[in-house]
């Protein structure tokens, strides 16, 4: 994560304009006005977004889906994994562990406004 203010502007800057085709002058000025009033703390997360969205400007979804071969080894790979003797206790292990975080209120709300 770069420690320089500047660096950090224009790696933000860098990233989000190989995303979208806009006025870049308008994005550099509400990316720093962003930036500006955010907490020092906050600025790495700033950061980070805009290296995943380089990220996906770099690597389209379709390029990232395994090929039927490779899925067809992942379902396997699930199938002798969920077979073993223990994965039927572990998983409901793991689903209780889930209900209990959920009711002790220990989560957190997914606010989902975009399905690809």
């Amino acid at each position: 994560t770069p420690n320089d203010p500047i660096q950090l502007q224009y790696a933000i800057i860098f990233a989000i304009m190989t995303k979208f085709e806009l006025q870049p002058i308008e994005y550099e000025k509400t990316i720093i006005a962003i930036m500006r009033r955010l907490p020092s703390e906050r600025l790495p997360y700033l950061v980070e977004f805009a290296r995943f969205l380089e990220f996906q400007a770099k690597h389209p979804p379709s390029s990232l889906q395994p090929t039927e071969l490779e899925q067809s080894d992942r379902d396997a790979q699930w199938e002798a994994l969920l077979a073993q003797p223990q994965a039927k206790s572990r998983l409901r292990e793991m689903a209780q562990d889930a209900r209990e975080e959920y009711t002790s209120g220990n989560t957190t709300e997914i606010g989902i406004t975009h399905v690809c």
